[in-house]
């Protein structure tokens, strides 16, 4: 208690020499607060943006090479070369893939039930096909298939469901799909073949042997003002309304023979956008197709974010580094000046370790105010700062849409949720901001004192009283 009685009573007999290491060090700590908070909150906001909205990738055609590479029908059209549903699956394998969404649909039928528009012209129809539905009566040398009179779709995610989104269909009654063979359909299916919650369905895929019958069970009934027949005729297949709903796993599970599969992959970030498209070629994509990333709305909202973290980072470095050196260079000319009085505790017989340790308490004081008072300033200033980068950055972007982000990658609109353009980044003080300040303010502190500690304590004080005299 002697040793921090007399640090305090130091404090005040040094007050000039304190205040000036006040001031460096309040400085240092709230520049350090302002950078941390900085970086913490661009962080979280980055962290934020790839969770929304991630970095989509999507398959495009190239004209050039699809005239080159690929033969027209006898109509003289150019066809997009297949991309198969175990390509799409094997694609969402990527190290650089972060998720992906998918929706798969199978066209069913099933003679207990009846598909709106459903006509005698879809009772049957002849083919020569291997790829058909054949019925136990029917000869291998004469294949009868049958006509779907439904469309089972399966989605991912229910974020995919955009009709739920934009108003057009809305749950009536039950609730959304969740376990596996689960599905909802529509109330005007539902009433017209009297189905209800919990009524099961078995349903038969038209397009390949290899699938066995689906049994789903109703789990919901929507509401569906969509066009029924949006591509025009009459068939039943085609009427929105006769589609049953459900997860795109409960697709999965009866295999991927007579599955149609579309997919939107999300990157774990844009600088990954080579690395999936090289593995995308390895395993099947045909040349014809470029590998696009939304590199657009990317830069203009993650770059400025980028921007601000990576000059907060380099303030951060000069800061210390002068700091660091103002500071010991404040702690060696202060112990400098206290030579004598070091000189006379040690004649008296106090221990190096003691004498330490009163110069640590007498810098652990100052540093707990002064890191009370760069706290607060940081935090008070952090806000401005952010704005003023983010503005000047934000307007750079605009001018350079594509600057610093190379030509990996085509940019295009291809995400399903645009991302608004980035404004301000809210700074907040998060615990982690603060522990960071306060573990920095610890090792200043430290690294100064031991300078100063190493300088005065390797003189004896025999030496040190002579020298005075």
């Amino acid at each position: 208690m002697y040793l921090i009685g007399h640090a305090l009573k130091n404090i005040v007999r040094n007050r000039g020499r304190y205040l000036l290491i006040g001031a460096v060090l309040i400085i240092c700590l709230a520049s350090i607060t302002v950078s941390s908070m900085i970086h913490f909150t661009t962080e979280a906001v980055i962290d934020d943006y790839s969770d929304r909205f991630g970095t989509s990738v999507f398959f495009t055609p190239d004209l050039r090479k699809l005239f080159t590479l690929m033969e027209p029908d006898e109509n003289g059209m150019y066809h997009n070369p297949e991309i198969t549903t175990e390509q799409y699956i094997a694609f969402s394998r990527s190290d650089a893939v972060k998720s992906t969404l998918f929706q798969g649909s199978r066209q069913t039928y099933s003679n207990q039930l009846i598909g709106l528009d459903q006509g005698g012209e879809e009772e049957s129809w002849e083919s020569g096909t291997d790829n058909v539905f054949l019925t136990d009566t029917q000869a291998a040398t004469h294949v009868q298939r049958q006509a779907p009179n439904t469309t089972v779709v399966g989605y991912s995610d229910d974020s995919m469901m955009e009709d739920f989104t934009l108003g057009l269909r809305e749950l009536d009654e039950g609730r959304l799909f969740a376990a596996s063979g689960e599905c909802m359909v529509s109330r005007d299916f539902a009433d017209l073949n009297g189905l209800k919650l919990g009524d099961q369905l078995e349903l038969q895929d038209v397009n390949s042997t290899d699938v066995g019958m689906l049994h789903l069970t109703i789990c919901g009934i929507y509401l569906d003002i969509t066009t029924p027949q949006p591509n025009g005729g009459n068939w039943a297949v085609n009427n929105r309304r006769n589609e049953i709903l459900t997860s795109f796993s409960t697709l999965e599970e009866h295999g991927t023979a007579g599955l149609y599969v579309t997919a939107v992959y999300y990157l774990k970030n844009p600088g990954l956008a080579a690395e999936f498209e090289s593995y995308v070629k390895e395993n099947g994509l045909h040349e014809v197709y470029n590998v696009n990333v939304d590199a657009e709305s990317y830069n203009r909202v993650v770059k400025p974010v980028e921007s601000l973290k990576s000059i907060s980072a380099a303030f951060l470095a000069v800061i210390l580094l002068v700091g660091c050196l103002i500071l010991i260079l404040l702690s060696m000319l202060g112990v400098r000046e206290r030579k004598y009085e070091i000189g006379v505790l040690r004649a008296m017989g106090m221990p190096k370790v003691k004498v330490a340790f009163g110069l640590i308490c007498e810098s652990v004081c100052i540093m707990a105010l002064c890191l009370c008072i760069g706290l607060g300033i940081g935090g008070l200033i952090a806000q401005p700062v952010s704005d003023a980068i983010v503005n000047r950055q934000a307007g750079f972007m605009e001018q350079h849409p594509q600057a610093d982000y190379g030509d990996i990658l085509s940019s295009t609109n291809g995400m399903n949720e645009t991302p608004p353009t980035l404004q301000e980044v809210r700074i907040v003080q998060t615990p982690e901001s603060v522990a960071f300040t306060f573990m920095i303010s610890l090792a200043l502190g430290l690294l100064t004192n031991i300078a100063g500690i190493f300088y005065i304590t390797r003189y004896e004080p025999v030496k040190i009283l002579s020298e005075r005299g």
